[in-house]
């Protein structure tokens, strides 16, 4: 007898288990009714960004040209466009290319659905892109005395380097922008 209550236990605990997920799983066909922090969408810039004539506070804008979804509902449609500012603009240093931050704060779909965002353009650089190292200017030659061999002149970097370039982002070119707070769908 108690074999035949754990069976029935058991198989009553199965049936309510195969039930809680049949609800969770249409509540999940529903709309989708935000898109996460941390997504990333592909867009194409709009117009040429150079640091040389940029300022910070200088409108920007990007388009998507992929429909983004999320399960099957339609999260961000073709052709929705991005609006973002220059956050920040290093100008070229000895020793530093230029660099330049964008943020994204707009985002309006086809159907003119205007959504507020806070976002980035994506760089590997805490998010600025350009910044790179120059090159030496000048280079010093030394002896190096290896053991058992005979003295070799190398080539050493002085500490003094080259004026950095300005930045140019072309038109047309694919970004990464990350959404860093959710946002909500109408």
């Amino acid at each position: 007898m108690k074999k035949f209550l754990r069976i029935i236990f058991i198989f009553i605990f199965l049936i309510c288990i195969y039930f809680y997920t049949a609800a969770a799983s249409n509540s999940e066909d529903k709309e989708v009714q935000k898109l996460s922090a941390g997504t990333f969408v592909k867009v194409l810039s709009r117009e040429e960004i150079n640091t040389l004539s940029a300022d910070a506070q200088d409108v920007v804008t990007f388009i998507n040209l992929h429909n983004m979804y999320v399960y099957e509902t339609n999260a961000i449609p073709e052709n929705t466009i991005f609006y973002g500012e220059v956050e920040d603009v290093r100008e070229p240093v000895e020793g530093r290319d230029a660099a330049v931050k964008i943020a994204v704060n707009k985002m309006i779909t086809p159907d003119k659905k205007v959504y507020k965002i806070k976002a980035h353009l994506y760089a590997e650089n805490d998010n600025y892109f350009g910044g790179g190292f120059t090159p030496s200017k000048y280079y010093h030659k030394v002896y190096n005395h290896s053991r058992g061999f005979r003295p070799m002149l190398q080539v050493v970097p002085l500490n003094v380097y080259e004026v950095g370039q300005h930045l140019i982002l072309r038109p047309g070119t694919e970004f990464l922008i990350v959404i860093e707070e959710d946002i909500i769908l109408k």
